[in-house]
């Protein structure tokens, strides 16, 4: 019953922290962290998430990748591109000292949907989460555009089939945040059966 309370104590006090600092989680902590991840509902267990690392040096790359993604973007949009948010775009991964990139790589079912390994992808992003925040650790999870670029997949190697369920954005808190407050009031209705 103490695991039930502390579950629960975890999913009411995570907070999205959006600036990490060192240190990052250790190779024990990671571990866990990832398991959890892997450990979100799969339909049919047929295992459609990966993760990619990202931090140190690989950082820049990845962010040198994202600017010119950016332009690439702009230029196919025939959009003029600002240059802050260029260079927004090569510097955003230095936010957090590590960086987990949750995907979800396509299987092969003809009783699957794919759009239930999305869903094991977002389960496994949310599990990494809680999993940060229970072992002491400050995340946010990142999507957007970059999420559905071609090129940034094709980087990470994913294939065009594939999707990025989103950046997660790992460290070590720099200004705590308070607990929320959740009310479910409104937000629950109760369908009755019609004779």
């Amino acid at each position: 019953m103490i695991a039930k309370v502390e579950a629960l104590e975890a999913i009411r006090t995570r907070r999205s922290h959006p600036r990490l600092t060192d240190p990052a989680p250790n190779d024990a902590d990671l571990s866990s962290i990832l398991e959890a991840g892997i450990a979100g509902p799969d339909h049919g267990e047929l295992e459609p998430v990966r993760f990619t690392l990202i931090r140190g040096d690989a950082m820049d790359t990845i962010g040198e990748m994202l600017r010119d993604a950016y332009l690439a973007r702009c230029a196919a949009e025939d959009v003029e591109p600002v240059a802050a948010k260029a260079e927004k775009e090569r510097t955003k991964l230095r936010r957090a000292p590590l960086v987990i990139v949750v995907q979800a790589v396509r299987q092969q079912s003809t009783k699957i949907p794919w759009q239930d390994q999305r869903d094991a992808a977002a389960a496994a992003s949310m599990n990494i989460l809680l999993a940060t925040h229970a072992l002491g650790y400050g995340a946010i999870w990142r999507t957007g555009e970059i999420c559905e670029d071609a090129a940034i997949k094709s980087r990470l190697g994913l294939g065009d089939e594939d999707a990025i369920a989103g950046f997660i954005y790992v460290g070590t808190v720099v200004q705590p945040k308070e607990p929320k407050h959740f009310d479910i009031d409104g937000r629950v209705s109760e369908f009755e059966a019609t004779p």
